[in-house]
């Protein structure tokens, strides 16, 4: 889903805070190579290093492949792998018209680099609570976004978006290009490890698990009101887990808002790996 719910472009020059429970959309402020060239890291915490956009500034060493946009508590390197946190928020939480009037901590994490055009994999556990959004996209400066979102309150699904917004938009294509897909047998939930693999060039997006490809979208049918709407332009890689208990259709979307009193106090989605395959 198209999250301006201000979903997040890297940051090289911090100029704006980001909302606690869903990382906002940034440029970047020096330019970078579009060119994709192939990647792959398991975020091995004895050799891996995320920079901190809040805590740090650019230029990020030439070695720093992802930058977060969240605190440092809220995400962590692993032999795991890329550990992402959300935590109830503090005080008395109150549900009204279906959202919460506090929302829970995020977080987000980009690659420094970007791509225009070829194959992304990831491979990820999301937790099975209504309301928490795991996401992996690709996501551009100008709003071009291509989705894998694990929505917690539907474990035995998971999601596929696209986006290619124009100046003329008055609002978000919500679900226009959105698709929802089964999560495989035999390991029947996002709980369970899954690889998602998204695989983009200049004519269609597949999207794929666990090496078998679901769902096809070619260039020439992504046209709403007469118009082809496909992202074409160079897109950072982005990870992240966030509370959809803001606003009454975002919470429905996400299976929200999240019921804390049932939910545990503190989850994580786990990104064990990202390849990056250039066509």
């Amino acid at each position: 889903m198209y999250i301006s719910r201000l979903l997040f472009t890297l940051l090289f020059a911090v100029t704006q805070r980001c909302a606690a429970a869903k990382p906002c959309a940034v440029s970047a402020s020096q330019p970078s190579n579009a060119v994709c060239e192939p990647f792959y890291t398991t975020f091995n915490f004895s050799s891996y290093r995320i920079a901190n956009s809040i805590s740090q500034t650019s230029p990020y060493p030439p070695s720093t492949s992802f930058v977060a946009l969240s605190s440092i508590g809220a995400y962590q390197t692993t032999d795991r792998g890329l550990e992402l946190y959300i935590s109830k928020p503090d005080g008395e939480i109150t549900t009204t018209n279906g959202t919460n009037d506090k929302i829970a901590s995020g977080a987000a994490v980009n690659s420094t680099f970007t791509l225009l055009y070829g194959k992304v994999t990831f491979e990820v556990i999301a937790p099975a609570v209504p309301g928490i959004i795991t996401a992996v996209i690709l996501i551009g400066d100008q709003g071009d976004e291509i989705d894998v979102e694990l929505l917690g309150g539907d474990p035995a699904h998971w999601q596929t978006n696209m986006f290619a917004p124009r100046p003329s938009d008055l609002l978000p294509l919500w679900g226009v290009f959105g698709s929802t897909e089964d999560v495989p047998e035999g390991k029947p939930t996002i709980a369970d490890m899954h690889t998602y693999t998204i695989d983009w060039n200049e004519d269609r997006i597949t999207w794929g698990i666990d090496g078998n490809t679901v769902r096809t979208l070619k260039k020439e049918n992504a046209i709403n009101n007469g118009e082809i709407r496909y992202p074409s332009h160079p897109t950072r890689i982005q990870m992240g887990i966030w509370d959809s208990s803001t606003d009454a259709g975002t919470s429905e979307w996400g299976k929200g808002p999240v019921d804390w009193d049932v939910a545990p106090p503190y989850m994580k989605a786990v990104v064990k790996s990202v390849t990056v395959e250039c066509n």
